[in-house]
């Protein structure tokens, strides 16, 4: 059973395949052959990265890597029953609270292109987009500045 899950790092990648070789430092550094990483969301993990790797019983070159765990020096930015979130690596996030059906897109040096939101929005910061559509009310709790000319 000892060979069924093993922990490795990731020693390579293969982005287009979404496939992974991981190296077994407890194992005098042998690396397993390209497998895939068993994800519900394509984001391959970065090289060195601690994974579990579950093996197939009838041997070591076959098998799936999991998802980077959480460990003492990885722990979950929010700890809380309820909730998804998605973080980009550049402080860039997504975030959904179950219970309040409350969605967060928090973006840092993260460009979008078009977004669409089908709930109330709030806007913490400044819009700089090219077209804002709305077929709902728009409650402005602060300055309005317009730079253009109302068509209507």
């Amino acid at each position: 059973m000892s060979d069924v899950i093993r922990a490795g790092y990731i020693s390579a990648v293969n982005y287009q395949d979404g496939t992974a070789q991981v190296v077994y430092k407890d194992r005098d550094n042998s690396t397993s052959p390209y497998m895939p990483v068993w994800s519900n969301e394509y984001n391959m993990p970065d090289i060195d990265t601690l994974v579990y790797v579950v093996h197939l019983q009838n041997g070591g070159t076959r098998g799936m890597i999991l998802v980077p765990p959480y460990t003492d020096d990885n722990k979950p930015v929010e700890g809380k029953k309820g909730i998804w979130r998605k973080d980009f690596g550049d402080g860039s996030y997504i975030r959904y609270d179950y219970e309040s059906q409350h969605m967060d897109v928090i973006t840092h040096s993260l460009h979008v292109e078009s977004l669409e939101i089908g709930g109330d929005l709030t806007v913490d910061g400044g819009i700089k987009a090219k077209t804002i559509n709305t077929t709902g009310n728009v409650h402005i709790g602060g300055d309005l500045t317009v730079d253009g000319s109302y068509p209507g």
